[in-house]
């Protein structure tokens, strides 16, 4: 990553729902967070990165010592895709018979690229519990044929095969919970900074539902997760809630979902059963709300349920780069309504907007900014587009050539201005940027002159700490 911890570190989640598929079909599993497990450990590797976690050895010696029939990696990100493809190496190089398997976003949008690394056998596409497990089986039989799993990349032959994602777990009550205890809560505990700041010590994150029915050009969580919106009941849910709080002694969650409110009766009946159950967890939404579906009545009873923030995924000040560009259901009218009744109730709130979608104009980006000072949000969270691969983002630019001619999948850093159009340079963004804060932060000041001088003190002092 850049030299500057901007990290969040959080349990692996997707490892932990993998995990106890394994340990349902009687199989010995360890989880290791190569990351975590090496959180103090910084090694500057030039060009402005450097590499947190354990070490090439480390990794190798664990692998040694469990001695694995096979190593699944989870590669969330493409810009970490050699980090992967390392670990296959190390794995083949203890023992080439070890099985080889990877999962996450990455795989999941370019299988067959990944597949081409001769220390890879397996790609799992989408949600991997019952892929998993199939291919388990199929492997315990000593069975050779693959073709009739669902979502599995393989090789046979020496040529390259890769199953089309066509199914997702309907019923979502039927997967085990995360296997926790193989997790090491313990090392997260603390962090002051987990997918946003934390406001209790023991936090655990927990994921109620799956896919997505936007559009949003930006985004590839669908390829992962599919396009239709699936729920877990709220029974299941609080199942889960009662299991972290009497089993591990969590005080504040964080809710994953990308749709926790898409179905408002269930987020209700979720609220409900929380204050009912006594939990008193704190807990936020870092990942952002379905706002189209948020109603008064809801954002009331997520408030008396512990809800202490929702971060809003606005996207764009701009009702045409909404619609038209972004292809996000949202009206702007909706957020500002959101906003009156979570200053009422005092529920704070986050804002996220994004800079730089090819078919925006510099002037349409201003309305950020407008429409920021227009509902007083002063500091909104700002990405630049970002290109991920399996985003109709990513086709564009590649079609029309926005990328920069020396562009590579580890260039998908949040803020690497990675896109250059007819309309604007990179360059004209981030001095749109520049311009945009200071605007905001002037009005702040008019605003709040009190609150202005805090944060400002605040900001001053971290920035000496630093030093």
């Amino acid at each position: 990553m850049k030299n500057r911890i901007d990290v969040n570190p959080l349990p692996p989640m997707g490892l932990g729902y993998i995990a106890s598929v394994m340990e349902n079909l009687g199989i010995d599993v360890k989880i290791v967070d190569c990351m975590m497990e090496g959180w103090h450990t910084r090694k500057d590797i030039g060009g402005g990165l450097i590499k947190i976690g354990i070490s090439d050895e480390e990794i190798r010696t664990i692998i040694s010592e469990f001695q694995p029939d096979m190593v699944c990696v989870n590669n969330q990100f493409s810009k970490q895709y050699k980090n992967a493809h390392k670990i296959y190496e190390i794995t083949k190089s203890v023992d080439n018979s070890i099985l080889t398997q990877a999962g996450g976003a990455h795989p999941t949008v370019m299988p067959e690229f990944c597949l081409e690394d001769p220390n890879l056998d397996f790609v799992v596409i989408g949600e991997g519990e019952i892929v998993i497990e199939k291919l388990i089986k199929v492997l315990e039989a000593s069975s050779l044929d693959l073709s009739g799993i669902d979502g599995l990349g393989y090789k046979k032959e020496g040529q390259i095969f890769v199953n089309a994602k066509t199914s997702y777990i309907e019923n979502l009550d039927s997967i085990s919970y995360p296997a926790y205890h193989l997790m090491n809560l313990q090392n997260y505990f603390g962090q002051d900074m987990s997918h946003g700041k934390r406001h209790h010590k023991r936090f655990s994150p927990i994921i109620t539902s799956r896919g997505c029915p936007a559009k949003c050009t930006f985004c590839t969580a669908y390829k992962v997760w599919g396009r239709k919106y699936r729920y877990r009941s709220p029974e299941n849910v609080i199942g889960e809630m009662k299991l972290l709080k009497e089993n591990y002694g969590i005080e504040e969650l964080l809710i994953e979902d990308d749709n926790f409110t898409a179905n408002p009766q269930r987020a209700e009946k979720i609220c409900d059963l929380m204050v009912k159950n006594n939990f008193d967890f704190k807990w936020d939404t870092p990942n952002g709300v379905a706002a189209f579906a948020l109603t008064d009545q809801l954002l009331r009873k997520m408030q008396k349920a512990g809800c202490y923030k929702i971060n809003i995924a606005v996207e764009s000040g701009n009702q045409n780069t909404l619609n038209n560009i972004i292809k996000k259901p949202l009206n702007l009218s909706k957020v500002e309504h959101i906003i009156d009744v979570c200053r009422e109730i005092k529920l704070d709130f986050g804002v996220f907007l994004i800079m730089g979608m090819p078919g925006d104009t510099l002037d349409g980006m201003w309305d950020n900014y407008r429409f920021a000072r227009k509902i007083k949000v002063f500091d909104p969270f700002i990405s630049v587009a970002t290109p991920y691969p399996g985003s109709e983002l990513y086709d564009v630019c590649n079609e029309k050539g926005y990328l920069s001619d020396n562009f590579s999948l580890e260039d998908l850093f949040i803020r690497s201005f990675p896109i250059s159009t007819e309309d604007w340079t990179p360059r004209e963004i981030k001095r749109l940027m520049l311009r945009g804060y200071l605007y905001l932060k002037f009005y702040q000041l008019l605003d709040n002159p009190i609150l202005f001088g805090k944060l400002f003190v605040n900001r001053l002092s971290q920035i000496l700490r630093r030093k």
